[in-house]
């Protein structure tokens, strides 16, 4: 099977790729994300794969938020308001003369993690993935679990701490505004530490500056509650944590471990093991190739 091209739309960076058929990952290109217009990013994008020049011939694209049925367009998300209702699919098929798929970034995490990493032979398989923001897929019995939207839900929007700070979806004491890659930057320069985004506080944390490592630590616990209720309610067997808050590695399992099993039910926790996704920042353009390969 030809190599398609794989593009992972995030809420800073939009990473693109050629991905073959057994989950590789070649000629990595990113660009910005933030626009002044929709189609000011379109065409950019266009520019960055016709420049790449690979030989595909289909597109798949993994957007963070919803999107609509007719999986042509980003319906709801507050870190991309100025992408939302704009016909994505088509105006990329439309620029690049290549079929598109358009499809959920967490679903598209999920899928790749199921079929190449650590999800492999798991009947319920539930993958979140925190960077930017926090989001979830699910496989059950090998297919996307579509609850809302195209989509799990906006799982990352569990409360975890009430009366909390104030998320970017309007709610208070989000997951995702506790463990988002702003939040735990902020929570350690609070501290006294000095670093200007997420991977440099997990740096200082191996290295072992306790500030950085009690920032990481909270967020594992914020984790864990966010897991607990999501345990109870969807029963993985599996739970995988992708994103680059992952690359904390057991600085962030660890408490997320120990607070998911206090807190959630002996029959959920026992049934279900968490672990740190195996493709890392790969997983959503890895998917996204997936998506595109799937379809005729």
């Amino acid at each position: 099977m030809k190599p398609v091209a794989g593009v992972d739309i995030g809420g800073t960076t939009t990473k693109l790729a050629l991905i073959d058929s057994g989950g590789e990952v070649e000629g990595l290109r990113s660009i910005p994300t933030e626009s002044a217009t929709a189609g000011e990013f379109v065409e950019r994008l266009r520019c960055a794969v016709q420049e790449a020049a690979w030989r595909v011939d289909r597109v798949g694209v993994a957007v963070a938020g919803f999107v609509n049925a007719a999986h042509d367009r980003l319906e709801y998300n507050p870190n991309l308001p100025w992408l939302q209702h704009y016909p994505l699919r088509d105006a990329l098929e439309q620029r690049l003369g290549l079929p598109v798929v358009l499809e959920v970034d967490s679903n598209a995490a999920a899928l790749a993690e199921w079929r190449f990493g650590a999800g492999r032979g798991s009947d319920r398989f539930l993958c979140l993935t925190a960077g930017t923001g926090l989001g979830g897929g699910m496989m059950v019995d090998g297919k996307i679990l579509r609850y809302a939207y195209e989509c799990l839900g906006d799982v990352g929007h569990v409360i975890v701490e009430p009366g909390g700070p104030r998320c970017t979806c309007g709610g208070l004491g989000c997951a995702e505004a506790m463990v988002g890659a702003e939040a735990v930057t902020t929570r350690f320069r609070k501290a006294g530490g000095s670093a200007e985004d997420l991977r440099k506080v997990i740096e200082q944390a191996r290295a072992g500056d306790g500030r950085a490592m009690r920032a990481i630590e909270d967020a594992g616990r914020w984790l864990g509650l966010a897991l607990a209720t999501l345990g109870n309610i969807l029963f993985p067997d599996r739970i995988a944590i992708a994103g680059g808050l992952s690359e904390a590695g057991e600085l962030l399992l660890e408490p997320c471990r120990r607070t998911f099993r206090e807190n959630a039910s002996p029959f959920a926790s026992a049934r279900a093991r968490v672990v740190r996704a195996e493709l890392g920042w790969r997983a959503t353009l890895v998917g996204a190739g997936a998506c595109a390969e799937s379809c005729p």
